[in-house]
């Protein structure tokens, strides 16, 4: 990574790598994912590709490569992430952020959003990631808390807590299950 490319922060983890994948995975049997949020670090900044749908599945917000797409007319989506650091999808009868997106002051970037895929509630914070309200503490079966993974491109959120199909923690360990 250069100095110029932003780092994730996911829950109370930290994450480095060029392109950050973020994927649910409501059944470990048959391996489908369903995407969540892309994060590339280009040379003209953070790119970002997501969809956002309501607890029905309806499409809310559809951006691709920073492109809005699309917005149901019940949300608003104000900022960009390279300008005013921030991009936020919010509800407009009661103002509740739906997604958010901003890069901190001292340059690492944060997804905090609420994702529904396969009849699940994924909320993800700055502090955790939670399942139907169930925090998801664990990453390859292991709690950690304050780690920086190195090398951890695909991030798969499932039920039984965060997996990373290869990944380097901070210690140079392989963090394989």
């Amino acid at each position: 990574m250069t100095n110029d490319e932003y780092m994730l922060i996911l829950g109370s983890n930290v994450y480095a790598d060029p392109v950050y994948t973020l994927s649910y995975q409501a059944n470990k049997n048959t391996g489908d994912k369903i995407h969540l949020v892309t994060l590339k670090n280009c040379s003209n900044g953070l790119i970002l590709t997501t969809e956002i749908r309501d607890e029905n599945s309806d499409l809310i917000a559809k951006i691709n490569d920073n492109e809005l797409i699309q917005v149901d007319e019940k949300f608003d989506v104000q900022g960009e992430i390279e300008k005013g650091n921030s991009l936020t999808l919010t509800r407009k009868n009661d103002c509740t952020v739906i997604f958010n997106v901003r890069i901190t002051e001292d340059g690492y970037v944060t997804v905090n959003g609420i994702f529904y895929a396969a009849g699940k509630k994924i909320h993800i914070n700055d502090g955790e990631v939670t399942i139907d309200d169930a925090p998801q503490q664990t990453i390859n079966g292991v709690k950690m808390h304050d780690s920086i993974f190195i090398g951890t491109s695909d991030i798969l959120i499932t039920d039984s807590g965060i997996w990373i199909p290869s990944c380097v923690n901070q210690a140079g360990n392989n963090c394989e299950p």
